[in-house]
């Protein structure tokens, strides 16, 4: 099969791509960058740089393409306008493309994210029936993201996932984590029980093909996540064991989450520099509960969580030892 990944040179899109090679499809790539482009073209994979809002030549990149993967996006950002160019805007531009230009697309995968639709506000996983309610620009920006395809499913045979928050080899921001806990601190936000569903990248990316290939899943939407839900002092834990460190749990007022993500957006701003953390993540961090319900995904995709949640650590944690990262 002839396919198209969009953000192929990020952690998802890299790690979709070596599977995509690995069961035999011939693989295309839009990235935004040559980070990464080099490990690809190595595979095999036709990679062409340029902005999804503007600036490619679509016809030759979709040439006999039958199945597009879109991952392309904004996680992080110094504007908000950033957020709603890189994941509203750049949907919106390729669902066109695709609905005008290329009749043989058979499969249109948009990843999303659990952002979209907001935090469990009732303490209850969130379920595909949710009704949006996003607390931040990331989170609106793919739930905009998620409109647009949705407006196409006429036309295109779409089908959307949104994975829970994800963690694996090539992730930076539980690297970020994991490099506290080695130097001794595991900070805990809140005084609260913060609860999430956290999936290895090898789980998710075997459940986005689950549902680029199931024949009832066209105009479909899932939530991809873990079939356990973790605290976040679990998560620490589970670094921590992996890592062989005993840490200082350090309990963080919401307030002080929110002024040091004041501050370092702040920061980003006048450096012109992406912050680990700013005022966006500050504010989805705070919320009680990042969990969602898989149970449609089991039902009718079949999919299963492989990788626990130490086995992951250990993996990951390897993983960074051998880059060089730690």
């Amino acid at each position: 099969m002839r396919v198209l990944v969009t953000g192929g040179t990020g952690f998802l899109g890299s790690r979709l791509i070596e599977r995509l090679r690995q069961r035999g499809d011939e693989v295309l790539c839009v990235a935004k960058d040559e980070m990464n482009s080099a490990f690809l073209k190595s595979l095999g994979v036709t990679v062409t740089l340029g902005d999804l809002n503007n600036g490619i030549s679509w016809d030759p990149v979709l040439s006999d393409v039958e199945c597009v993967f879109h991952l392309a996006g904004v996680t992080r950002a110094i504007s908000s306008r950033e957020y709603y160019q890189g994941n509203h805007s750049a949907t919106k531009r390729l669902v066109e493309v695709c609905m005008t230009n290329h009749s043989r697309i058979k499969r249109f995968v948009y990843v999303s994210s659990l952002a979209a639709i907001g935090p469990a506000l009732d303490g209850r996983p969130v379920t595909e029936d949710e009704p949006y309610h996003p607390v931040s620009h990331y989170g609106k920006s793919k739930m905009m993201g998620e409109l647009e395809v949705l407006k196409a499913q006429d036309r295109l045979p779409i089908t959307i996932v949104r994975p829970s928050a994800v963690y694996g080899p090539r992730e930076r921001d539980m690297f970020e984590y994991m490099r506290l806990i080695i130097r001794g601190i595991q900070p805990l936000i809140g005084f609260d029980r913060k609860r999430l569903s956290l999936l290895h990248s090898y789980d998710l990316i075997e459940g986005i093909l689950l549902a680029s290939e199931h024949s009832h899943s066209i105009g479909e939407v899932y939530f991809l996540g873990s079939e356990q839900v973790y605290s976040m002092q679990d998560v620490g834990d589970a670094i921590a064991r992996a890592v062989k460190r005993v840490p200082v749990k350090i309990r963080l007022p919401h307030s002080f989450v929110y002024t040091v993500g004041a501050i370092a957006g702040m920061v980003g701003t006048i450096t012109g520099k992406q912050i680990f953390f700013n005022f966006q993540k500050a504010k989805e961090s705070v919320q009680p509960a990042w969990i969602c319900s898989v149970s449609k995904a089991r039902q009718q995709l079949g999919f299963r969580q492989q990788i626990t949640l130490d086995h992951g650590m250990v993996q990951t944690y390897s993983w960074y030892k051998e880059q060089g990262w730690l």
